[in-house]
């Protein structure tokens, strides 16, 4: 006779927090972009995002003499900054990392949905590392028509267990 268990979901259930403990304790986090955690407000929700600025990267970069051999296209785009964002749901990485460009104080990745333009901005506190992500629907023109908006915080990521994911 084989027994089977059914477990509801909230039996089960993980917060976003131990989806990324779990995941960080065993090295699988994408590593291109593993300097930031975040998770959203929400404690219901079972998703977080990890992300790295360029500013590491061209650090590195110039420390290592490299920097100044590199095409004065990619120089150009190191000096304004991105980041690379990876998203997470449960645990399990959404299909690419995105790249946000420096827009002022925040970055943004521009898209489109249903065939109308859209931007997604991520904006963040340093001193507080709050953060604000939306989605900004535009008119044809381009100017903001609606936002969708979520909020959470965000914290270094710790650097004792070597990430391998990419």
């Amino acid at each position: 006779m084989i027994a089977v268990l059914f477990l509801t979901s909230t039996d089960m259930a993980q917060s976003a927090r131990s989806y990324f403990e779990e995941l960080y304790k065993a090295g699988g986090l994408d590593r291109m972009a593993d300097e930031y955690v975040c998770f959203d407000d929400d404690p219901s929700l079972q998703t977080f995002f990890i992300f790295a600025t360029s500013k590491t990267l061209r650090e590195f970069l110039i420390m290592n003499g490299d920097f100044a051999k590199m095409p004065k296209a990619q120089q150009d785009e190191l000096n304004r900054g991105f980041l690379v964002l990876r998203e997470y749901d449960k645990g399990v990485p959404l299909p690419q990392e995105d790249t946000y460009s420096r827009d002022g104080s925040s970055w943004v990745e521009k898209g489109i949905i249903d065939k109308a333009p859209v931007r997604i901005r991520f904006t963040i506190i340093w001193e507080t590392m709050r953060y604000k992500r939306s989605m900004e629907f535009l008119n044809s023109n381009s100017t903001l028509r609606s936002e969708y908006a979520r909020y959470g915080h965000c914290e270094r990521t710790p650097s004792d267990v070597r990430q391998k994911e990419h």
